[in-house]
């Protein structure tokens, strides 16, 4: 029997720790997310794995290489846009498989009993069993009734928190049968649990064969899902006692004279200074530095970042590659990766960075020629205003998605803002047009800009570019109809 981990998701929840790294390959204690997975399923006897992958789907490989050679044998289709959990179990073949397959989701972390689930799907003989639990919050997940044979007579994905006619949710956790995939489109983005299983209950509706079954797992096993903050805390917390011990310390760390209160995990190569509090519910991903007398609690800090001095983080999640200068308050507050905190400031809002996603949106390979400057970019490609208010990081409210934007806000803008993304020892303005646009002439020539010159020196340097750009596309159209006129 086959097994397939649903690893294809972006992890809006994590965000922003899944910037830089996909949520399955997230650190969960000792390993990733995704490795916990593998074991749970190898531990079942499942060693023949599918993994439905899109985004960063390299770190993932990269990682698996060596258990390769040792207990499980793992494959990653390849899907040339995303085509929803059951679109990707489709493409990756298993609808040709002569007997039913495990699906679980990349961010599953349970002890249930598997082989129960199996045993009940052989039993019932239907094409499709669920694992269902009982939970307080069930409008955060798939809804199930079950009738008194255990077929699942309602079935809604997340319905509205008045709407939920039950507090068994599915845990992402399924026996399929083959035949059951000939409901799924081919090449299409299709969900099990929003249109596949719905589908399955209009079709098959009175015919037992057809039916839908749950599997309501032992309330004594742990089940969460780790793909949101509480439910990653809530797995660390438990794997942490299965140890007997409530803080797990990785490798070549250096802790000097300071305290750490758990539960919390301590990543590879982290130091921390003297005089420090760490925890509980602290996690600190690998290299990350926290200078002395800094207190941290119920916080996730990504890998590479630094908190100089006097530190003050609670409840806030802090992207990769941040640097915190002395004296700063997180408070309640989300940092995205690769943000500058000045000293002596105070963040207790979401302070957003472009991320650059390599390949998405560009429209050729010659950039600038072809206008690729002149492209409208995503939501997490975006420029986003931020600005030093009293002591405080604060977002504007300014968000531009192209640089025809860029240049309009720049005119309006508050100069506290200009002041934040020049004045600070870095270039904001030149890295988004590098990383972004990928024009490194215009971002040169922005790099050189100092603080103190006129803002309208910087709107000028833009909109030459732009203006350039725009001719060359005009020029490259005439040329194209043209040709299409002499043919």
């Amino acid at each position: 029997m086959k097994a397939v981990i649903l690893a294809g998701g972006f992890g809006t929840r994590l965000r922003p720790l899944t910037f830089t790294k996909p949520k399955p390959m997230l650190p969960l204690v000792n390993k990733p997310v995704i490795e916990h997975v593998v074991d749970y399923l190898v531990s079942h006897g499942l060693e023949d794995i599918v993994v439905t992958t899109t985004f960063l789907r390299e770190m993932i490989m990269d990682h698996f290489m060596y258990r390769e050679e040792v207990d499980v044998h793992l494959s990653y289709p390849t899907e040339p846009y995303p085509l929803g959990t059951a679109g990707s179990v489709k493409n990756a073949g298993l609808d040709e498989e002569e007997e039913p397959f495990v699906v679980i989701q990349g961010d599953n972390i349970t002890d249930m009993d598997l082989r129960g689930l199996i045993d009940r799907h052989y039993e019932a003989g239907g094409l499709v069993t669920i694992a269902v639990t009982r939970v307080e919050d069930p409008w955060n997940y798939g809804v199930a009734m079950l009738e008194g044979d255990g077929c699942i007579s309602r079935f809604r994905e997340k319905p509205d928190k008045g709407k939920c006619f039950s507090n068994l949710a599915s845990t992402g956790i399924y026996v399929v049968e083959p035949k059951a995939m000939a409901f799924v489109p081919d090449g299409a983005t299709f969900d099990f649990a929003r249109d596949l299983f719905p589908l399955l209950q209009a079709k098959n509706k009175g015919k037992g064969n057809g039916k839908i079954y749950g599997y309501e797992i032992d309330a004594a096993n742990f089940w969460v899902d780790v793909g949101q903050p509480d439910g990653y805390m809530k797995a660390m917390e438990w794997m942490l006692k299965k140890e007997n011990r409530d803080v797990f310390i990785g490798e070549n760390v250096e802790i000097n004279g300071s305290g750490i209160i758990g539960p919390a995990v301590i990543g590879d190569s982290v130091v921390v200074e003297e005089g420090c509090s760490v925890g509980p519910n602290a996690i600190l991903f690998e290299d990350v530095y926290i200078g002395k007398n800094s207190s941290l609690e119920q916080c996730f800090i990504g890998e590479r970042t630094l908190a100089e001095e006097n530190a003050c983080i609670r409840d806030a999640i802090i992207g990769a590659n941040c640097e915190l200068g002395k004296d700063v308050e997180v408070l309640n507050g989300k940092i995205w990766p690769f943000v500058t905190i000045p000293h002596r400031s105070t963040v207790d809002n979401t302070i957003k960075r472009f991320v650059r996603f390599d390949g998405k949106g560009s429209n050729s390979k010659d950039g600038m020629e072809n206008g690729d400057l002149l492209r409208t970019v995503s939501d997490e490609e975006a420029f986003y205003f931020n600005m030093r208010r009293g002591g405080k990081i604060v977002h504007t409210g300014f968000v531009a998605h192209n640089l025809e934007m860029f240049v309009d806000m720049l005119k309006h803008v508050d100069q506290r803002s200009l002041d934040f993304h020049l004045k600070e020892g870095y270039n904001d303005f030149a890295a988004w047009i590098r990383d972004v646009f990928r024009d490194e002439e215009l971002a040169s020539e922005v790099a050189a800009m100092r603080w103190w010159e006129p803002r309208s020196k910087l709107i000028c340097l833009i909109q030459e570019r732009l203006d350039e750009s725009k001719s060359r596309v005009r020029a490259v159209d005439g040329s194209m109809e043209e040709g299409y006129e002499a043919l």
